[in-house]
């Protein structure tokens, strides 16, 4: 398969003649490379179907990253799916959610989930009868201290709030994101 040359055929090296009509290195013309000025604002953009307050800026995005953060958001079943991993199995759920899953729908479900379970918890050590003396003594705790009670089913009920309003907010910037018109240079 290989050609092996024989001494008779020559085994030499081409010869070597250097280039003579090269130019030194200080004799070499300078070159300038013109760029566009810096804009610091970036590009802007009027739109006065969403904002009459002035030009926004934004970023410049093709079509693969379009999908990409489409991707990346996430599906509202994918959302309602860790909100009840979350609110059935607790801080484990949560980490399972956390884990398992890396879209802002399935991590905003998940804060939701765990603060509706904070509000599920309370509640239930609230209102039931329990013989465990742990629990009893946590439900003479929140009797004696209402306001506690008050204080951490408002964190509760504000953290679930945050996880809904936080996934809308992220759905609705994506869509408004892709209905922009393309931006032609």
């Amino acid at each position: 398969m290989t050609d092996k040359k024989t001494d008779q055929e020559g085994c030499s090296p081409p010869p070597y003649t250097p280039g003579l009509d090269l130019p030194a290195y200080h004799d070499l013309p300078e070159k300038k490379v013109e760029l566009p000025p810096y804009q610091e604002g970036g590009y802007g953009y009027q739109d006065t179907g969403y904002f009459n307050d002035g030009p926004r800026s934004f970023e410049i995005l093709n079509r693969a990253d379009m999908i990409m953060s489409v991707e990346s958001l996430g599906s509202d079943s994918i959302f309602i799916l860790c909100f009840l991993i979350c609110f059935l199995f607790n801080w484990v759920g949560y980490v399972v959610c956390c884990c398992l899953f890396t879209s802002v729908a399935a991590r905003c479900g998940a804060i939701s989930g765990i603060g509706l379970n904070l509000v599920k918890m309370l509640i239930i050590i609230k209102r039931c009868s329990f013989v465990n003396p742990q629990m009893v003594a946590a439900r003479e705790y929140l009797e004696i201290h209402e306001f506690q009670y008050i204080g951490l089913m408002a964190i509760g009920i504000i953290t679930m709030l945050f996880g809904v309003l936080r996934y809308n907010s992220a759905k609705r910037s994506l869509n408004r994101r892709l209905l922009l018109p393309p931006y032609d240079m």
